[in-house]
């Protein structure tokens, strides 16, 4: 069981183990890696370094770093802070772009899966970059080893393991073939391994020691290295030594350490990057050439002198093929010839494996393998030829064979597309299942010509028949695995095809985008090729079939090393799925994402657009007008910034041209926005005031409300229930959570009363103020009433509540009982319901009282405390104690209800049970008679049936019937009697119909009965008289009169239908006139008739037949004569005296007779039955006549034999007294001393070593008692008999004879008292052995379930183990006092010493063992009840440490949502914390309660218990983490709370000085010289003012910040709108001053003009008055101009 155990488990250690190593060679390989990766990257300017291999690898830029540094070329990289998966799958594809540009081979390496870190792809990659950049550059420059060097590069020749990965993780290096990795090992082989003499075989284990490091060193620098010191040190210390020479002395990178060598299985690959690094130092490499040019001539050589054997061959084999021969000679020639090619075989394959770069064979090469293939053809064609030349059907059968091996060994060509592969694998399928169905009957065909060596006769060639047969084993053995396999290969292929096609089209989707059409179309694609044509579905479906074919293909396979890759392939497939499907699945969300973002870019940018021409137009505009235009601006910031998310995300995610005409129209609009919004961010911020007055109204309302709500909660009277007293309790606890809301809230609006109050009239104020003061009132008195009223209620819910549960519980009660008495009013009191709901109302009735009992005493304990309370006075206790009251009227109720069901149930259970019964007595008896009515079948069976039927009909069923009706009528409703009675009408109705028709029913049935009997003896007669008329030709009239006198008889047929026929006449003369029926004897008359004719025709003839006595006369004569001769012969030996010599001959002589007599005798017989048949057939005188001469020759038989007696007697007489003495003597003494012998062996038994070997030897014994019995019968039935025919023995020799006798009887009494006495001792010791059996095998069964050691995987399981192990010891104690008379049986067998001291030790060691099971169960049940308890505790302190914590993290939550006070918050989270720190001691003592039952605990459990620990540390450690971050939030919020207020404060300051400034009237100004000074000193102001704009901003931006965000933002916004309010005035009077300042200046530019033109018109006056009328005229118009000018300077000052 062991072994089988360790077969069954032996594939997944194998897989562990393989995965362990796996492991380690990772491990090692990425530390290798990273050390050769960060040797070359410190060559950069600016250097890199490679933490961590496989992250560092995901974005892609650190990979394109290593390239630039190894090519020497730029490469395009993107790279940034803001990085996505886009840009890093971006970077891996340009890495994979430029090897593949090398003509790298990348098998199965993609972008995703580097991006991905997966280990296996990134390590196969940096394998692929050594491999190529180094490894192979570095052997490339070796002439010699360049003919080592495979197809176009050692790279090209990777080939990634195709049967056993799918594409993400298949090795991107598994197999180097005769390229850089055997160039590189006959470099060291050559140089180093040779030189010194030290054997490099590989790169593995050859390298363990550090020897080889050190000869490569040696090769490069001897001085170096001391070999000799070497080979005297350890791996390790070599290891380190060589390491260090190479990097401080050839300044070689250390990329290995001694532990990464110094294993089992070193990772070559690591080995061989190390290795290659010392190619750069070796001091002239190509002078090392000369042995592998050498070896160069050396394959070349061997290639011609293969070339020439294979062409002797063929000519061999030509001229063996055209031989003319026989098969079996043919078949012998083709053996050679297969044998030396095989022989050759894997040497010429070997030789013509290509050599060089481009995968071409040299010429020698090519010749060898073009004559070989022609050879191979040439063998194969004379092997078909030879099966084809066999005898049909042989011939196609061997043809089929070749094709069918020819299938199952036929490769499978690995296409470049897995599409391609799987088609082509299915198309094989389908040839290889139409060829291979044929199996079976071929196979059938060829075991019969192999069983017979021949074919229709024709002699088959044994070899060649072997040979086929062995090739018949291989197709019937491997065809059922080859066409699995098939199947498999061709889903796994096609699963691969899906992976890819999924590979490529995610590479097509995760591109960097264009326009938003291009995106949609992406997108319809994407749904096209997922969605509508169901991919992840037909993947899921080909997985399935897939996983169920591997799992039957591994199963036949039964390797364990297929199986492991199968299981591999399936296992990375899955993960690989996993991994692909998710970023398939992505795709569409990122494609929605991208298209949804360019619908609200475009939507943003067209409407903000169009927004912004119409608000630089309103610009020019009024101020009302603008601030009507620009309250809604806050929606258009929300705009603008939508339309920037969008913008910088259609930015990051698109090509490059589409990214810059984003950018380019970004900075458009953006520059446009900035503009616009320092002219207009005044206007943001409107109708600040009327909203803090709604605020403040509101606030009052609704805590005037919660005050009135809650002074009416605690004075309204209210009656005292459960229910009651819990929503009271709900509203106070609501009240209680609402008390510090409504104080947070009434501070809110006493500032903002405060706010308002100064902009608003005095009266008002007060107004505010005094409404504020007595809503304080109000709040004061809430608090002080409902904490008391509180207390008191919930310490009243609780009574209360139990006191309306059993109240509840008695109704539910009271209810149950009336449904149960409505049910047993139903039921019949027989029933198994009724006596079970009988049962429960008995119980119901006593938990009824005692419920009552409780309500009395609940009712009694509430109506005290409510009187006793002082808080609790308008609480009303009437509608309680009327419930009380109801209660016990209910309960009596019940009581009365209960006792009149009683006696009503017991008084109609029994009329109702003795109805039912005879009611269905009766129904029963007439379903059953009237069935039988209308029955059909056979008469006879029906007759039978039915007259045991109708005689046992009673009229007392029906009598009892009628009683009962008649008694239940009496209790039953009226409504219930009329159907009662209509029922008892129908059954006796029926009843009367049964008696009336069965009679005549029954006597039908006799009719037919006789009628068929008449009828069949009839039919048995006539076939009687037709079988003898034609049986006397054959037999004889003799035989047949006899048979027609037997049949005939007068018990014969035909008088039995007389019989027949008269008890027919009989039944039909009862029966009515008009039956039908009556008829039936009239047509058996007729019948009868014929029949009696017939009988006696056929007698007459068969009398009259002759020739009877011919063979009786013959054999008459011949006894007669030898009766005549035998008795003369007897005559003559009675009258001759007996003696010794004519003794023999007489006795020869009568023997004879007597055979003769014994034969005759049996002639005489067959007369004699002769003679009494043939009278019996012959007239009354001849059979007389015979009778006497018969007579007459039998007295003479009977003297012959009596003389006969008289001879042989003579004889018996004269032997046996001359030999009796000797033999009775003889067998006397041999039975005595039989029986001693048996005696003696007897007192062996009971010393026997054991109870089987005693008992056997007891059978034994008692075989030879029966033996020597049988004997001694013998001998007395000869003694009597010798006594009888001795008449008068000699006297001496009978009293010898006598006491041998007596002699004999007492040995034979000995020995049947010992063997009693045996019998019994071994019946003891059979029953102490049963015994003994029965406790050992307890022991061993109890033992093996107990001798382990107590591990537990559950608490159930060790529940359930704690009582096994009880009634174990229950059990063993039984067992131990069946051990205890086991001691005392071993006493008592009286068997030998020896024995009965062993059996002694037996009973005493099992009593040891009993008694130590016991003490061991003892121990084991104290330590699993110990550990039981420690378990529950440790689970009941767990649950309460997880219920805690919950329940911390829900005041969390709520405190993280609370509007409660600040200092509150803080306060309450500092003793949160507090708590929190404490429960780390709960913690620890978990730790040491699991740790203290640990032990006894199963791994699994162990480790799942310490899961729960390590989650509940960790869910301990995030709620400290909560409560600290909570309190860092919190305080956070105070500190900017009061930030924000400080700066209001300030701000608000500012504002009120500038509006106390421009609340001044403009100064008079008498000039323009003066307007301009004052506009001068307005336009300082309004700057100061604008300054203050970023000051506002702020304000309001921290006011969305702080925790009272609505409260600051409204007064932030009245700030705002009273800053902006400023701005405007200050921009009004600045307009103002400006208008004045231009009218000034048109003033006195006018004056100027007027005054001049009044000196011009003073100089003119002096002329004559004629000019006068003209000039009067302008000087009128002039002043005009001028006291309008003069008028709107009044009006500007």
């Amino acid at each position: 069981m062991a072994s089988s155990r360790a077969t069954s488990r032996s594939p997944r250690d194998i897989a562990n183990v393989m995965q362990r190593l796996q492991d380690e060679q990772e491990i090692v390989q990425k530390r290798t890696f990273t050390k050769w990766i960060n040797s070359h990257l410190a060559k950069r300017k600016p250097p890199m370094v490679v933490d961590d291999l496989f992250e560092d690898m995901k974005d892609g830029v650190k990979l394109l770093a290593l390239l630039e540094v190894l090519s020497g070329q730029k490469l395009p990289c993107e790279q940034g802070r803001r990085m996505k998966r886009i840009h890093a799958v971006a970077n891996i594809g340009t890495a994979l772009k430029f090897l593949e540009g090398r003509k790298i081979k990348l098998v199965n390496i993609n972008s995703m899966d580097i991006a991905d870190g997966r280990p296996s792809i990134v390590l196969g990659l940096m394998w692929t970059i050594i491999l190529y950049f180094q490894i192979e550059e570095l052997t490339s420059n070796l002439p010699q080893l360049q003919s080592l060097s495979s197809s176009a590069s050692s790279v090209d020749s990777i080939v990634s393991s195709e049967t056993a990965s799918p594409p993400s993780k298949r090795k991107v290096a598994t197999k180097i073939q005769g390229n850089a990795k055997k160039a590189l090992l006959k470099w060291v082989q050559y140089t180093a391994g040779k030189q010194i003499g030290i054997e490099v075989k590989d790169f593995g284990r050859s390298w363990r020691s550090g020897v080889a490091f050190h000869s490569v060193i040696h090769a490069i620098r001897p001085e170096l290295v001391d070999l000799e010191k070497v080979k005297g040190r350890s791996n390790r210390e070599n290891l380190e030594d060589a390491f260090t020479i190479a990097e401080t002395q050839l300044g070689i990178p250390r990329l290995l350490d001694p532990e990464d060598v110094d294993v089992d299985k070193p990772d070559e690959k690591s080995i061989m990057t190390y290795v290659a690094q010392f190619l750069k130092h070796y001091p002239d490499v190509h002078n090392a050439g000369s042995d592998g040019l050498e070896t160069d001539r050396e394959d070349r050589l061997i290639l011609k002198e293969m070339k020439v054997w294979i062409e002797q061959f063929e000519r061999d084999l030509t001229r063996a093929q055209m031989t003319e021969s026989n098969l079996q000679d043919k078949y012998q020639s083709f053996k050679h010839f297969r044998v030396q090619y095989e022989i050759k075989r894997k040497q010429i394959e070997h030789l013509i494996q290509p050599l060089h770069r481009d995968g071409k064979l040299s010429l020698d090469q090519a010749l060898v393998k073009q004559s070989w293939d022609r050879v191979s053809s040439r063998l194969f064609d004379w092997h078909i030829q030879l099966d084809k030349s066999l005898p049909a059907p042989l011939g196609t059968i061997g043809a089929w064979l070749y094709r069918a091996e020819v299938a199952l060994r036929e490769e499978i060509t690995i296409q470049q597309v897995h599409e391609e592969t799987a088609n082509t694998i299915q198309r094989k399928l389908e040839q290889h299942k139409d060829l291979l169905q044929n199996t079976d009957a071929h196979k059938r065909a060829f075991h019969e010509i192999y069983r017979t060596r021949s074919v229709n006769g024709i002699p088959v060639p044994p070899d060649q028949l072997e040979d086929m047969a062995e090739r018949f084993h291989f197709v019937s053995s491997t065809s059922e695995l080859h066409l699995m396999k098939m199947e498999f290969l061709e889903l796994k292929y096609r699963l691969l095809s899906l992976l890819v096609l999924a590979e490529s089209k995610l590479k097509s989707w995760i591109i960097k985008y264009g326009r938003r059409e291009s995106v949609e179309l992406l997108l319809q694609n994407y749904i096209s090729f997922i969605e509508n044509s169901k991919f992840f579905e037909q993947y899921e479906v080909t997985y399935q079939i897939l996983k169920q074919t591997a799992e039957m293909y591994v199963k036949a396979d039964g390797s364990v090393e297929e199986a492991e890759n199968v299981m591999k392939f399936m296992n990375e497939t899955t993960a690989q799925w996993r991994n692909l499907s998710v970023e398939v699945r992505s795709v569409r969300s990122m494609l929605e994402e991208v298209i949804s973002n360019w619908d609200r870019y475009g939507n943003t940018v067209a409407s903000l657009q169009a927004w912004l021409e119409d608000a630089e137009k309103m610009l020019s505009q009024s101020e009302t007008a603008k601030k009507d235009f620009f309250r809604n601006l806050p929606h258009w910031i929300q705009q603008h910034t939508a339309m920037n998310e969008a913008g910088n995300f259609l930015i990051e995610t698109c090509d490059e041209m589409v990214s810059r005409d984003l950018k380019q129209q970004l900075l458009l609009l953006n520059g446009r926005w900035r503009e616009l919004f320092m002219e207009v961010k005044q206007y943001a911020r409107a109708d600040e005031m009327d909203r803090m007055k709604k605020e403040y109204t509101d606030c009052v309302t609704i805590l005037s409300g919660f005050t009135t709500e809650a002074h009416r909660k605690f004075s309204e009277p209210l009656e005292v229930s459960f229910i009651n007293i819990k929503l009271l309790i709900q509203d106070l606890e609501d009240i209680e959570q609402r008390v510090p809301v409504m104080d947070a809230q009434y501070k809110m609006i006493t500032k903002t009363a405060h706010l308002i109050a100064k902009e608003s009239p005095q009266e008002e104020a007060n107004e505010m103020f005094a409404t504020m003061s007595r809503l304080k009132e109000q709040l004061t008195k809430v608090k002080e009433c409902y904490s008391p009223l509180l207390y008191e209620s919930q310490q009243l819910s609780v009574p209360l509540e139990e006191l309306e549960k059993h109240i509840t519980s008695v109704y539910d009660l009271l209810g149950k009982i009336n449904e149960i008495i409505t049910v047993l009013e139903r039921e019949a009191q027989s029933s198994a319901l009724f006596k079970q709901k009988h049962q429960e109302l008995l119980a119901c009735q006593e938990s009824c009282k005692k419920t009552l009992g409780l309500v009395e005493k609940g009712s009694q304990t509430v109506q005290k405390f409510v009187t006793l309370s002082n808080v609790l006075k308008h609480f009303d206790q009437t509608k309680l104690q009327r419930q009380i009251a109801d209660v016990h009227v209910a309960f009596q109720n019940m009581v009365k209800k209960t006792g009149d069901w009683k006696k009503h149930a017991e008084t109609n259970s029994r009329l109702m049970k003795k109805f039912e019964e005879s009611r269905a007595e009766l129904e029963k008896v007439l379903r059953v008679a009237q069935e039988g009515l209308e029955e059909e079948g056979d008469p006879e069976e029906l007759l039978r049936k039915h007259t045991e039927f109708f005689s046992q009909l009673d009229q007392r069923v029906l009598n009892a019937f009628l009683k009962a009706c008649d008694e239940l009528t009496d209790i039953l409703p009226e409504q219930e009697q009329q159907g009662l009675q209509e029922a008892v009408r129908k059954l006796h109705k029926q009843w009367k119909d049964l008696q009336g028709e069965a009679p005549y029913h029954l006597l039908h049935l006799k009719i037919a009965v006789e009628k068929k009997r008449f009828l069949a003896f009839i039919e048995e007669c006539k076939a009687e008289l037709e079988r003898e008329t034609k049986l006397v030709p054959q037999e004889g009239s003799e035989k047949v009169i006899k048979e027609h006198r037997m049949f005939f008889s007068d018990k014969g047929p035909h008088h039995l239908c007389e019989k027949r026929l008269q008890l027919i006449e009989e039944l039909c003369v009862k029966l009515p006139v008009r039956d039908p029926v009556r008829e039936t004897p009239i047509t058996c008359h007729s019948a009868l008739k014929e029949l009696r004719a017939a009988i006696d025709s056929t007698y007459v003839e068969l009398m009259e037949n002759p020739d009877k006595w011919k063979d009786y006369t013959s054999r008459f004569s011949e006894f007669s004569s030898w009766i005549t001769a035998k008795e003369t012969q007897l005559k003559a030996f009675k009258d001759r005296a007996i003696d010794a010599t004519n003794h023999s001959q007489i006795k020869r002589a009568s023997d004879e007779i007597r055979n003769d007599v014994t034969k005759n005798g049996e002639t005489l017989s067959w007369l004699k039955s002769r003679l009494k048949i043939l009278i019996e057939v012959s007239s009354e005188n001849e059979a007389q006549k015979k009778g006497d001469e018969l007579a007459k020759l039998s007295s003479s038989f009977k003297a012959l034999v009596t003389l006969l007696s008289e001879v042989e007697k003579m004889l018996s007489n004269f032997g046996d007294c001359v030999q009796y003495k000797e033999i009775v003597k003889s067998s006397l003494e041999e039975l005595i001393s039989g029986s001693q012998e048996v005696q003696e062996q007897a007192e062996k038994i009971l010393d026997t070593e054991n109870l089987f070997e005693a008992q056997q030897l007891l059978l034994h014994h008692q075989q030879k008692t029966k033996m020597i019995s049988a004997k001694k019968r013998d001998l007395q039935q000869q003694m009597a008999q010798a006594q009888q025919g001795a008449g008068g023995l000699a006297g001496p020799g009978q009293e010898e004879l006598r006491k041998l006798e007596s002699t004999l009887a007492s040995v034979e009494q000995g020995r049947e008292r010992q063997e009693r006495r045996i019998q019994v001792t071994l019946r003891k010791w059979e029953r102490f052995e049963t015994n003994k059996e029965t406790v050992v095998r307890y022991l061993f069964q109890t033992g093996s379930n107990h001798e382990r050691f107590l591990s537990f995987s559950s608490l159930e399981s060790l529940s359930s183990e704690l009582e096994q192990t009880k009634e174990f010891s229950k059990r063993t104690e039984s067992i131990a006092i069946q051990a205890e008379n086991l001691v005392k049986e071993a006493s008592e067998i009286p068997l030998g010493p020896k024995n009965k001291q062993l059996l002694r030790q037996q009973a005493a060691s099992i009593k040891e063992q009993v008694k130590k099971l016991e003490d061991t169960l003892e121990e084991d049940i104290k330590t699993m009840e110990m550990v039981k308890n420690k378990w529950d505790h440790f689970g009941s302190n767990f649950e309460n440490l997880s219920i805690w914590i919950t329940e911390k993290e829900k005041e969390l939550n709520a405190l993280e949502t609370s509007s409660s006070a600040m200092d509150m918050q803080i306060n309450q989270i500092k003793v949160t914390i507090q708590e929190i720190e404490s429960k780390i001691s709960s913690i620890t003592e978990l730790e040491e309660e699991a740790q203290s039952f640990a032990q006894f605990i199963t791994t699994g459990e162990s480790a799942r218990i310490k899961a729960k620990l390590t989650q509940i540390r960790r869910y301990w450690e995030e709620l400290r983490e909560q409560a600290q971050h909570l309190e860092g939030t919190v305080l956070g919020h105070l500190s900017q709370q009061q930030k924000f207020e400080d700066n209001l404060q300030r701000i608000q300051q500012s504002v009120s000085e500038f509006e106390d400034k421009l609340s001044e009237p403009i100064k008079i100004c008498s000039s323009a010289t003066e307007t301009y000074r004052v506009l001068q000193e307005h336009m300082d102001l309004c700057q100061a003012l604008e300054s203050l704009s970023s000051t506002v901003a702020a304000l309001s931006a921290s006011a969305r910040k702080v925790v009272r965000r609505d409260s600051c933002l409204q007064e932030a916004a009245a700030l705002q709108q009273r800053y902006e309010g400023a701005l405007g005035k200050a921009k009004e009077r600045q307009t103002a001053l400006e208008d004045l300042l231009a009218h000034w200046q048109r003033l006195e530019k006018e004056l100027s003009s007027f005054l001049t033109w009044l000196e011009r018109c003073e100089a003119v006056a002096s002329s004559p008055e004629m000019g006068m009328s003209a000039d009067r005229v302008k000087v009128e118009g002039e002043l005009q101009l001028i006291q309008a000018s003069s008028r709107k300077c009044t009006e500007g000052k």
